[in-house]
């Protein structure tokens, strides 16, 4: 058996939960790892189908309390075994990953995969990552999911039971004054005197939104907030204007400690 690492991962933080993870499980039962992203367009298209001698650890980032749904498409593609076991690692801001877990569990079972155990682990919030959490996860966080890899059962055909359901939707984001807040549709602001045309954020950017015309990156239709863009300039020449995006981080700061 070989342990194989899938994940979503557009700033990082779940990519470094997903690692430690498989690291941990493959001292344990003296095998290799390897790692997959479905992160870019790029990877999902040359993406390996899983073996029947993997062992499965998936992980996904939080938003709005379940994994994003944009993503949830392909991972019914490459979540396809033949009685593979695994487990599910949800990635979360500090809020809460609310029915992650429970979708996570759901998807593998529909894919042949039986997840026989899950864990949920705190990493810095992408929305403001200097004062949301910040940090995470941190020594401590790291010492505790290794101690949690160390429970991981790998012969079991148990499903591991998780709070949460499906049945039960998103989270609703509010603002600051506690009324819902709606930023769908929004997208990050260039600062044209900032951005030098390097293209990073193209090139980083999960949904393939971002395109340069005369030099200057230009957003298509799908944002989901994920921040990619604006952590990997170099200049720091994007930005969230929308009001109530910003008030919805403000709402966060309230609830979310250090």
């Amino acid at each position: 058996m070989k342990i194989l690492g899938i994940y979503f991962s557009p700033t990082g933080g779940t990519r470094k939960v997903v690692e430690h993870v498989c690291a941990v499980l493959a001292e344990r039962m003296s095998t290799t790892y390897r790692l997959q992203s479905y992160t870019l367009p790029t990877e999902r298209e040359r993406f390996v189908s899983i073996t029947n001698d993997d062992f499965v650890v998936w992980g996904s980032p939080v938003y709005a309390g379940r994994i994003p749904n944009k993503s949830v498409e392909f991972v019914r593609q490459l979540l396809v075994g033949k009685g593979n076991r695994g487990v599910a690692v949800a990635v979360y801001g500090g809020r809460h990953y609310d029915n992650a877990l429970a979708e996570m569990r759901d998807l593998m079972l529909q894919g042949g995969i039986t997840p026989v155990a899950a864990t949920a682990v705190v990493a810095r919030h992408a929305f403001a990552p200097q004062e949301l959490s910040p940090g995470r996860p941190n020594v401590v966080d790291m010492q505790r999911l290794s101690a949690w890899c160390h429970q991981v059962d790998f012969s079991s055909d148990t499903v591991v039971q998780v709070p949460g359901s499906t049945d039960l939707g998103y989270y609703r984001p509010l603002r600051a004054d506690g009324q819902p807040a709606n930023f769908l549709k929004a997208k990050p602001v260039i600062e044209v005197s900032l951005c030098n045309g390097c293209g990073i954020c193209v090139s980083r950017c999960p949904m393939g939104s971002i395109v340069m015309e005369s030099g200057r990156p230009q957003f298509l239709s799908t944002c989901i907030k994920c921040q990619a863009c604006i952590l990997s300039c170099p200049k720091q020449a994007l930005r969230f204007l929308d009001p109530d995006f910003l008030s919805h981080i403000l709402m966060l700061r309230s609830v979310i400690g250090d």
